[in-house]
């Protein structure tokens, strides 16, 4: 059982800056050259650097990957560069100031596959270029046995997340269990890390059925216009048009797919989900 200790504590202020962080990291044995603007950032084996970067087109450049036009968004969370496509994991962990307090928390998440083996818990898989900061531990932090903190809630507790490199996961999964080497009896090559290829951002939205579609104009045109916004002035204007745009197309299609087959339904729940995930990623490759 993981602890959580309230306390109280002081607040501090920070200095705004409209700039976004990130941490590029290198999970591999070998030292990574990396670019970014034409600035070198190299970053050692099996380590990781900070990098801040403006709202606004950038570009990246290693030699598998080539140069790169990626665009950042203003004021969001930003997250793990990950230049060499390789395989991290987050896993949730609940941590809770008395044991009688577990029950509060219901088990959730579906599982993951690593490797043709499963494991089977709440656990994310990403391998993309950016991957949205979602964890209170990063790569290089252990998840503590204890916590303090300044407030908890009625439930007694609260989930925090970690990001794990694929090996290191697998290390944790096993330690959690007591079985050193499981993973391995099931796959006696050990972990390989597949092979990813880079994916940018869809040009186009999913096609819809023409009655959603007499709706969906002005959220294309918005996707559009997203991709191609350098400022953060720009960003931010474009958030608050979207807003409008998104209730006016839920207003409009709200009874029209009770008549549709569910074929429609679904590719309407497909536009809906790629649109509203790609607008609210920290960073896009452009297409």
């Amino acid at each position: 059982m993981k602890l959580l200790f309230p306390v109280f504590a002081a607040m501090a202020l920070a200095a705004c800056s409209s700039k976004v962080d990130f941490e590029i990291d290198n999970p591999t044995a070998t030292p990574l050259a990396i670019s970014i603007d034409g600035k070198d950032l190299p970053v050692a084996p099996n380590a990781s650097r900070p990098v801040s970067l403006a709202p606004g087109e950038h570009t990246l450049h290693t030699q598998r990957l080539g140069d790169v036009r990626f665009i950042v968004y203003v004021d969001s969370r930003g997250g793990l560069i990950n230049p060499t496509l390789s395989e991290y994991v987050t896993a949730r962990e609940i941590y809770v100031t008395g044991e009688d307090k577990l029950k509060n928390f219901g088990a959730s998440g579906l599982g993951i596959e690593i490797g043709g083996v499963a494991f089977k818990g709440p656990f994310d898989k990403f391998h993309g270029l950016f991957i949205d900061k979602t964890w209170n531990f990063g790569v290089r932090e252990p998840f503590p046995q204890e916590q303090i903190v300044a407030h908890v809630d009625s439930s007694g507790g609260k989930i925090s997340t970690k990001i794990f490199t694929a090996p290191d996961f697998i290390t944790y999964v096993e330690e959690g269990m007591g079985e050193p080497g499981a993973f391995k009896r099931e796959q006696p090559a050990g972990y390989v890390a597949p092979v990813y290829t880079l994916e940018p951002a869809p040009a186009t939205l999913p096609a819809l059925d023409p009655a959603f579609e007499a709706h969906a104009g002005p959220l294309r045109d918005l996707y559009t216009r997203w991709l191609k916004a350098s400022t953060a002035a720009e960003q931010k204007a474009l958030r608050k048009e979207d807003f409008q745009a998104s209730m006016a197309f839920t207003q409009a299609t709200a009874t029209l797919g009770s008549k549709l087959p569910v074929a429609a339904n679904q590719a309407y729940n497909d536009f809906v989900t790629v649109r509203s995930t790609e607008m609210a990623r920290s960073a896009v490759v452009l297409p």
